[in-house]
């Protein structure tokens, strides 16, 4: 019997973000996660919601029966003496970002303990994320299990582990480069004149209620442009001066150099 269902090593912004909405969603009870840190500060916040708390990586391993790895890729080989016979969790979940399978099963050691690969994204504070995910290893009763705690934070996506580093650019990394495009739009009100307050409410509300729009249709984003555009309207100008920049580039360039930084992190 294991003392606590799920325990995190590494406390960090992403983790931090799949525990409090794990609590608010009340898919698990507090007291039945074990979160390890090396900051006292971060410790205390999980406390405040009545996790439990460790400075210990080997408590976790020990007492969880799934441990979620949610270390930076660079830190993670050097636990691999601590992992060393410890290990007795039945799943070990990684949310590095670059890692395979492979090179964590060398680290982990055992031979009983399956292995899954996750890539969620902060939206998953609100229940609104996507999660990547590399369930094979897994049984049936197991991959239920994880499905349903997964759940609690969004859309779950399987996908082949060849394509992680890819998929992860696109959603892990997503949400900097909307906050990205958001930040253009919302300089451009504050120039004109706007109060930050409003220009802010009113770029955020448009880009959200534009997300709703489009995945309660199933046209193409093609026809979704048109539906907005007129001819002769104002808004097809603004997208003739899009479609005559460098748009395109710049987004292939964004995914691809974020894409590329996955891969070199499978060799840490």
């Amino acid at each position: 019997m294991f003392k606590y269902e799920i325990g995190f090593i590494g406390g960090g912004n992403m983790a931090s973000a799949m525990i409090e909405r794990f609590v608010e969603s009340k898919v698990i009870a507090p007291e039945k996660i074990l979160v390890c840190d090396k900051n006292a500060c971060k410790l205390d916040k999980f406390n405040s919601i009545n996790c439990a708390v460790t400075f210990e990586v080997e408590r976790v391993i020990k007492e969880c029966k799934i441990s979620f790895i949610a270390v930076k890729p660079q830190a993670f080989n050097a636990l691999k003496d601590i992992f060393e016979d410890n290990v007795k969790s039945e799943v070990i979940i990684s949310i590095m970002a670059g890692k395979t399978k492979a090179s964590i099963k060398e680290v982990v050691g055992n031979d009983y303990s399956s292995i899954v690969r996750l890539m969620p994204n902060l939206a998953c504070r609100y229940g609104e994320g996507v999660t990547l995910a590399e369930l094979s290893s897994i049984c049936d009763s197991e991959k239920a299990n994880i499905k349903k705690l997964l759940s609690a934070l969004g859309l779950i996506m399987e996908i082949e582990e060849k394509d992680f580093n890819f998929c992860s650019a696109v959603s892990g990394c997503g949400p900097a480069f909307f906050f990205e495009y958001f930040k253009y739009f919302f300089d451009v009100c504050m120039e004109y004149g706007i109060d930050s307050k409003s220009a802010r409410e009113m770029v955020l509300q448009t880009a959200l209620g534009s997300a709703k729009l489009a995945l309660s249709k199933c046209d193409s984003f093609e026809q979704l442009i048109a539906s907005v555009c007129s001819k002769g309207g104002s808004t097809i100008e603004g997208i003739k001066v899009l479609e005559q920049s460098d748009m395109c580039n710049v987004v292939n360039n964004a995914v691809y150099a974020s894409k590329n930084r996955n891969d070199e992190l499978e060799r840490f």
